[in-house]
């Protein structure tokens, strides 16, 4: 069975593994923090959670945990969540943790910032975090000020959404200088603006950019398939046509291609990283695998105290 894709956390994810250093400046302006690596998929136990995203950073010559908690709107249980992975992360790395918990759908209200236990309208216990409301940013991003941030522009202006929009979503994107950073950026603004553009109109808008989202690394795989596939069909029905229509119908088919791709390497990074490399039988078996399964066989990678410890869990 496949596993069902958040689109919306997908691309967030893309976002703040690519540019940690923006989110940094956006959540703590005033600090000097430097992202020296990133944690994948962090999971903390009693209770078993999973957060979005986890940096490691240096204040000064103290390392400390950066933990980026992504939300479309807010949701009332969230300064509970956040002082729980605070507290947990804490207990887990051993080093202070810095929390701040990212929203992109605009509330007219303020947003709040702290858990707070009180006893007789007293407050006993209070954590607070910052609350960032990235719509406010939305006119700076437009301006080049955080054109890392392009593909969320359709999420963050308060009036629908517009082809000014995208066109101005391609300039600054078209900005990045990193290959691989720029097909991501692509990528990310066709799958965001999904939600509020019909499909044949994204791939026709975006047309002159296909070459470079080939390098995307959640859609990497899919496009050139159904780039060929489109190709064929365009001899028969126009080269537009076939070509908008093979892209259209691969791209759930992609995206969960790139979730297994993106699995794949993190397994074997960190089998790599701690037993050495790894056999070319081995590496065969778990290229079988489907992304759930290898997903959890990353947990098992990072407990297991040997490669032969492993590899009885996998076979």
């Amino acid at each position: 069975m496949t596993a069902k894709i958040n689109i919306f956390d997908r691309v967030l994810k893309v976002l703040a593994r690519n540019y940690p250093q923006q989110f940094v400046q956006l959540a703590l302006p005033d600090s000097r923090l430097e992202v020296i690596g990133t944690l994948e998929n962090i999971e903390l136990s009693i209770p078993e959670e999973r957060v979005d995203f986890v940096h490691r950073v240096l204040d000064g010559e103290q390392e400390k945990i950066l933990h980026l908690e992504f939300q479309t709107k807010h949701e009332g249980d969230v300064p509970e969540r956040m002082f729980t992975y605070s507290a947990l992360l804490t207990c887990q790395f051993k080093r202070p943790v810095l929390s701040a918990a990212i929203y992109l759908k605009y509330r007219k209200g303020p947003l709040p910032n702290a858990y707070e236990v009180t006893v007789g309208g007293q407050v006993v216990n209070r954590y607070t975090y910052p609350a960032v409301p990235l719509w406010k940013y939305a006119d700076e991003i437009a301006a080049g000020r955080w054109p890392e941030l392009a593909p969320l522009l359709v999420m963050l202006r308060h009036e629908p959404p517009d082809e000014g929009v995208l066109a101005q979503e391609r300039v600054l994107i078209l900005q990045e200088e990193d290959q691989q950073k720029r097909a991501d950026l692509l990528a990310c603004a066709v799958t965001m603006a999904a939600r509020y553009f019909d499909k044949e109109f994204l791939w026709h808008f975006f047309r002159e950019e296909v070459e470079i989202m080939r390098e995307a690394t959640f859609i990497e795989e899919w496009l050139e398939e159904k780039l060929e596939e489109g190709l064929r069909q365009g001899l028969e029905q126009g080269l537009e046509q076939g070509l908008e229509r093979g892209l259209q119908q691969g791209l759930q088919q992609g995206l969960e291609q790139g979730l297994h791709r993106g699995a794949l390497r993190q397994l074997l990074r960190v089998l790599e990283h701690r037993f050495g490399r790894v056999s070319p039988e081995v590496e065969a078996k778990l290229r079988m695998l489907d992304a759930v399964r290898l997903e959890t066989l990353l947990d098992v990678a990072l407990d297991v105290a040997s490669l032969e410890e492993f590899l009885g869990a996998l076979f």
